[in-house]
């Protein structure tokens, strides 16, 4: 049940993840909002910190491992996209997957 429960909360902070760009106010892509290097992929570090309103340090830790499926310390769009997807129902958006 406690796994359920982590699993649950971790894929919703995902989900979920969205940020106000620096210009405009406008939204940015959840991967975008989360790659805040801009170097097209999402450290463990820039993870915690955009999941940080939603999930504890330690769960957003277990959540990037779970996400990181070449385990290189990074998410690529497509791992990011597919978890996205899987909280979806296992639909994803083309660009995602790029």
């Amino acid at each position: 049940m406690k796994k359920y429960l982590f699993l649950a909360a971790a894929s919703a902070a995902l989900f979920t993840l969205e940020a106000n760009a620096a210009e405009g106010g406008k939204k940015k892509a959840p991967f975008a909002a989360a790659d805040t290097d801009n170097d097209g992929k999402v450290s463990q570090t820039e993870f915690v910190a955009a999941v940080k309103n939603r999930m504890d340090e330690t769960a957003a830790k277990a959540k990037f491992a779970e996400i990181d499926a070449d385990k290189d310390g990074s998410l690529t769009r497509r791992e990011f996209a597919g978890a996205v997807a899987e909280k979806r129902g296992g639909k994803k958006k083309k660009d995602e997957a790029k």
